[in-house]
């Protein structure tokens, strides 16, 4: 019998308008079977999604990895145009070159943008379909965090989206998207309804634990029978500021035209009548000081955690924003670890004075609404000297091998700061951190430049309610009404408050 034939593709960036351009050799790229080497291996670069695709797969039996191209530039701001277009290309070319195929798995973010286009995402898709025909299967994975476009609907057969914020279910998406693609070799025909509902919501809005996304969510897959395949509840990612921003609820059907409407409008009423939950207090930077400076002295309160969510580098941060490490360090605060500051220049610095040598430390941070983007410590220690390559140990991306470039441990008087040449670093790593001599159990405060990963990783060591949302001034703040938006559709919730809506179907 001869083995069914599934192209692997994978293009994966989560744009931010505010963030840098991501060039192209900001991207990991990985081509032909060297794709398959490393989704079966045990350590890969490739995200947890492709793994699981490619482990449900080799279970149902045996089949044929048609390997195209896999690009991942993490998070950041639009790719370079130039360079997406020539990937685009490539897929066109080479996936034309192994035709016939009978699958094409996607493996996607769904947020990216370019110097030139909103969404190359749907291209990406839409260059697919073209080649491949209409009858062929395109299963997609995407982050929860995607702006959907409807090039991007028309064109996938099936969208599978994340439904953790943390992120921990990549794995079992895969896992599902293999699935759903087996099912479909076998006959079945998914029917699609989609809505975008006109709610723009505040990253900090949308862990899945509790809270409003959380709940439609978890009534989406209350819904999952054996009519309905799939609900992906897709609440999209403000920073990119496209056309195709939104909460966008769309549902699979196993061919039920009706289940799938019907209960995609639910949902789209549902997300509706409780826009005004995804509103958001945050915590001022004087307060989550001050509580700091309380942990750092008061050793019989639990330790914190507080979230830079101003330099959120999950969602495109640059990762070397000041304000919160200054007004720690002029407080005086005591005990507090900063898990990652990206200043490559400090850090070769840093590496020739030498481990126990002590010098004046500039820190060269973001310019983002600073007229002085530069903080000086009089007396930092060099405390440990790290080549920067490790594997994640723990969470959603444990196994992963990570190349953070050089990096250093600096004591500035009681706040001690891990500073690397290369970003991203989304969170420290705990064993890595141990590795450097810091038993976690020490540090009182823990500052961390990401929005809600962390909760994934460090919730053995800090509790829920320590864990604070600090309002920091940066590219990613979460309060929507600092930024200018010019292409998200209008009006949108919260960014506009007073206006009615009806759903209908896209």
């Amino acid at each position: 019998m001869t083995q069914q034939r599934i192209a692997i593709v994978g293009m994966f960036l989560e744009s931010n308008r505010y963030a840098t351009v991501v060039s192209r050799e900001n991207f990991h790229k990985t081509y032909g079977g060297n794709i398959i080497d490393d989704a079966r291996s045990l350590s890969p670069k490739l995200l947890k999604e492709g793994q699981g695709f490619f482990a449900q797969m080799d279970a149902a039996g045996a089949w044929q990895a048609v390997p195209i191209s896999m690009i991942i530039g993490g998070a950041g701001g639009p790719a370079d145009d130039t360079f997406i277009c020539e990937e685009i290309e490539k897929v066109k070319v080479t996936l034309t070159s192994q035709l016939p195929l009978d699958g094409i798995y996607i493996l996607n973010h769904g947020a990216m943008t370019t110097t030139e286009q909103s969404d190359p995402d749907g291209l990406l898709y839409a260059t697919v379909r073209d080649v491949v025909g209409a009858s062929i299967p395109i299963i997609t994975t995407i982050d929860l965090h995607a702006n959907i476009s409807q090039r991007m609907v028309d064109n996938a057969s099936v969208i599978v989206s994340y439904r953790t914020d943390p992120h921990v279910d990549q794995f079992e998406c895969g896992k599902e998207a293999a699935d759903i693609l087996l099912e479909m070799l076998a006959g079945m025909h998914p029917i699609v309804r989609n809505i975008r509902v006109p709610i723009v919501p505040p990253n900090v809005s949308l862990l899945t634990d509790n809270g409003p996304y959380g709940d439609l969510i978890d009534y989406g897959q209350s819904k999952i029978n054996q009519e309905i395949l799939n609900v992906s509840v897709v609440a999209g990612f403000a920073y990119s500021d496209t056309a195709d921003n939104g909460l966008h609820v769309i549902v699979t059907s196993r061919n039920n035209p009706a289940a799938a409407q019907t209960l995609c409008l639910e949902l789209a009423e549902m997300a509706w009548a409780m826009k005004e939950r995804f509103l958001w207090d945050l915590v001022p930077i004087h307060k989550a000081v001050a509580s700091a400076v309380t942990s750092g002295t008061d050793h019989s309160t639990p330790p914190i955690l507080l979230a830079d969510l101003g330099d959120n580098i999950g969602a495109g941060g640059p990762g070397n924003t000041l304000w919160l490490m200054e007004s720690l360090y002029q407080a005086g605060a005591q005990d507090v670890f900063i898990g990652s500051f990206f200043d490559p220049t400090l850090v070769e610095l840093a590496t020739d004075i030498g481990i126990g040598k002590t010098f004046t430390a500039v820190f060269h941070g973001d310019t983002w609404a600073r007229a002085d983007a530069t903080f000086v410590a009089e007396k930092a220690v060099v405390q440990y000297l790290h080549p920067g390559k490790f594997n994640i140990t723990a969470g959603p991306l444990k196994g992963m091998l990570v190349n953070a470039g050089p990096m250093c441990l600096l004591d500035l008087g009681g706040i001690i700061v891990l500073a690397t040449s290369r970003r991203p670093i989304v969170w420290p790593d705990p064993a890595l951190i141990e590795s450097m001599g810091i038993e976690i159990a020490s540090i009182r405060t823990l500052v961390l430049k990401c929005r809600s990963n962390y909760r994934a990783v460090f919730n053995a060591y800090f509790d829920t309610e320590r864990m604070i949302e600090v309002d920091t001034p940066g590219r990613t703040s979460p309060v929507l009404s600092r930024h200018e938006w010019t292409r998200i559709p209008r009006p949108s919730y919260p960014i506009d408050l007073e206006f009615d809506w009806q759903p209908g179907l896209r």
